[in-house]
């Protein structure tokens, strides 16, 4: 049991590692990320109740379309985004700590993971070792897709000045992250066709592309705004490769 459990663990530990590693200039403080990623497991206990609500009132038909679509969009991927959503702008994002673009993705990150490690753990609990395992390789590199859409849309709105634009960028954040949530899980629920869930890896595959990009995108923005802020720094670094080729 021990082993299942450091197996459910150890995928979110080590992506949000990575997260934090991805941050080349002005890495997070332990603190905020720590409580960020113990949020996110609090965070679970609600968003379960609320889905249980529903689940009691049978809408989890996986012969129905319209209930599978439903339970994919609506009960799992907009409740468990929103509360991962309200998480993030209830602490991380009014913060000075949070102070360019590229944070927006690492708390968003380190939220989900903290969500996924919880969820995955009471899933080892009940299930056998390979749903761990298949959960680890699957479920929690999704939440960390899903968590880096929201995240860099997110941290765009933080650092726009009018509140149209700011709330636009937000509603986008939530709004990508449910949509691809709920397409991935619509795939894994439904029961029409079997091949179908081959479909659930497709849109894994895309979207951890497109998380890349935008990933990437956010780091080189921080590197200009880093060589920006300290100029003397960034000289000095390019005359050392320079000097040292």
């Amino acid at each position: 049991m021990f082993f299942q459990l450091a197996l459910a663990i150890f995928p979110a530990i080590l992506i949000a590692w990575v997260i934090y590693r991805s941050d080349r200039h002005e890495r997070e403080k332990w603190f905020p990320l720590t409580l960020c990623f113990m949020l996110g497991m609090l965070v679970t206990f609600p968003v379960m109740k609320v889905q249980e609500f529903f689940y009691h009132r049978g809408i989890d038909d996986p012969a129905s379309l319209f209930w599978v679509c439903v339970t994919s969009f609506v009960v799992v991927a907009f409740i468990e985004e929103l509360f991962k959503f309200l998480t993030l702008l209830l602490f991380p994002y009014f913060r000075p700590f949070f102070n360019e673009p590229l944070d927006g993705i690492i708390y968003a990150v380190m939220i989900s993971m903290g969500f996924a490690t919880l969820e995955n753990v009471l899933y080892a609990m009940e299930y056998s070792i390979s749903t761990t395992a298949l959960r680890g390789l699957t479920a929690v590199p999704a939440h960390a897709v899903f968590a880096t859409m929201m995240g860099y849309f997110v941290g765009k709105a933080k650092f726009k000045t009018e509140r149209k634009i700011q709330i636009r960028f937000l509603a986008m954040g939530l709004g990508l992250a449910v949509l691809v949530h709920g397409l991935y899980d619509f795939f894994i629920i439904q029961e029409f066709y079997d091949w179908l869930i081959l479909l659930a890896i497709v849109t894994l595959f895309i979207s951890i592309f497109f998380a890349m990009r935008m990933l990437k995108e956010e780091q080189e923005e921080s590197e200009v705004l880093w060589q920006k802020n300290h100029p003397k720094s960034a000289v000095d670094e390019s005359e050392e490769i320079e000097s040292n080729p």
